[in-house]
């Protein structure tokens, strides 16, 4: 009977959330929208962004060809290829009413927050966000008939349909919410990395736990063909996987030796997780990893899967309805070279309050913007959720939570960076503040710093699966016993 009466709440809540869904467009871009983008002489980049510059040039026009950096640029640290840049200005507590029309709420609430401290120094802008042709072809050819799959309005569950091998940025011309998440998700990051990284823990009162790991990643939406990444069983499940993901812990001492691995799938957007835990020397299915508003791994609860990359879809049937995406001109934190310099320490990065701003490269660009409003019926601690991605790359900029009383609570943003050599655009960092309760929580990266600590160097960034050096059986329940350790 409890069986039973379980089953019949799913059914229920199931049908629920699809009579809630919005109307979803299901067509694939006509043969108009698909000549608007291209790699030269069109109004749109292959991702979808506008080409030219905004109307008083203080947003250049975007170029195709990945910057080349500096001589010895990417090692143990990645060099600044606008060192001897100054900024063009400072927005403070008591100037931001000035540039309030290209602030987000939550630069504006740290503001009002931390006025004494959280200042933004604004430099000339540099659309750094290019990659490979290869890259561009994947997303052209992608792009003719991918859709969002007919099961998310008829049950509202997450998957695509109708994609091909290869990778490719989904919907370069997003018309929902929905479809600009999925460009975001699938933002090229590159096909594999390894890395060291740091998720530090600051309390209200600054004292700082660091969480040392090692994280494998890869991508096997990214794969291409006859490269061998997704010739496992696992790997091809569920029409193929789209990420692979694995933590080893190394600090604190009393939870080294912990580590998850596991991968999602474009039919089945829920992780498929395992956990080796030290202690119990066994492997144990882990499904909270990665799903809704359980808390991120490592964080000691004060951030949620939710607002990873700032933003992340977290289960296969998402509690929120998305607004249509649009486009504003926003500061956001863009080039941030001066937070790879491995020889800057921690003490120099992690304010008591906040990262330390003026390690901080912020410059204007056009984003994308989202706003995610929980359904009726639903429960997450997130009411509401505005996710901020670059409109080169797709890749999280920033985000805003807020709770059940519609208050600004958690405010997130992310530092990212373009790596010459595999011309690729990833986080180095990140900060999540929250303003209620006066903590401040970082997603692993710092992996310059980080890979100092461990003597591990920098980030070992590919993209091509034959370039990956360590065994990614670590994403399968079998081969995460090998790696198990005390």
């Amino acid at each position: 009977m409890k069986g039973l009466i379980k089953k019949l709440k799913i059914t229920t809540a199931v049908a629920l959330t699809a009579a809630l869904l919005p109307s979803i467009a299901f067509a694939q871009l006509n043969a108009d929208e698909l000549a608007k983008l291209g790699v030269s002489g069109t109004e749109l980049t292959p991702s979808g962004a506008i080409r030219a510059g905004n109307a008083d040039g203080s947003i250049p026009e975007w170029n195709s060809q990945p910057i080349k950096g500096v001589a010895n640029g990417y090692g143990d640290s990645l060099a600044d290829p606008f060192a001897d840049e100054k900024p063009l200005f400072t927005i403070t507590a008591e100037n931001y009413t000035e540039y309030a029309d290209k602030l987000t709420p939550g630069q504006v609430g740290m503001f009002k927050q931390y006025p004494e401290s959280f200042r933004m120094h604004v430099y000339p802008t540099h659309r750094t966000g290019a990659n490979d042709p290869w890259v561009y072809d994947a997303t052209l050819a992608q792009a003719k008939n991918i859709k969002i799959c007919p099961d998310y309005a008829e049950k509202g569950r997450i998957c695509l349909s109708d994609h091909i091998e290869g990778g490719g940025i989904p919907f370069p011309i997003p018309k929902t919410g929905e479809e600009a998440a999925w460009n975001h998700y699938l933002a090229f990051r590159g096909v594999s990395s390894d890395a060291a990284g740091n998720g530090a823990l600051i309390d209200s009162y600054g004292n700082r736990t660091d969480v040392v790991v090692r994280q494998r990643q890869t991508w096997p939406w990214w794969a291409q063909a006859g490269d061998g990444m997704k010739d496992s069983n696992w790997m091809q499940r569920d029409k193929g996987a789209l990420l692979c993901d694995s933590w080893q812990i190394e600090k604190p001492p009393r939870s080294s030796g912990l580590v998850f691995g596991g991968c999602n799938f474009v039919d089945n957007y829920d992780f498929q997780v395992y956990l080796y835990i030290p202690g119990q020397r066994r492997v144990r299915k882990a499904p909270e990893i990665g799903f809704h508003d359980s808390p991120s791994f490592g964080s000691d609860g004060q951030r949620t899967v939710a607002s990873r990359w700032m933003h992340w879809f977290g289960g296969s049937y998402p509690r929120h309805d998305y607004s249509k995406p649009v486009r504003k001109e926003l500061f956001v934190a863009y080039n941030n070279y001066k937070l790879t310099n491995a020889d800057t320490p921690y003490d120099d990065i992690f304010g008591e309050n906040h990262i330390n701003q003026d390690l901080v490269r912020y410059e204007l660009h056009r984003v994308w913007v989202i706003d995610s409003t929980l359904k009726a019926g639903q429960r997450h601690l997130y009411k509401r959720h505005t996710a901020y991605f670059d409109e080169d790359t797709w890749i999280g900029l920033a985000f805003e939570a807020y709770d059940a009383k519609d208050r600004l609570w958690r405010v997130g943003e992310q530092y990212n960076t373009f790596f010459y050599g595999p011309n690729v655009t990833r986080a180095v960092g990140d900060m999540q503040v929250d303003l209620i309760n006066g903590r401040y929580t970082t997603f692993p990266n710092w992996q310059f710093q980080a890979g100092k600590d461990l003597g591990v160097g920098g980030p070992k960034i590919v993209s091509k699966a034959a370039d990956i050096e360590y065994n990614v059986d670590i994403f399968t329940p079998q081969g995460l016993r090998k790696f198990g350790r005390r």
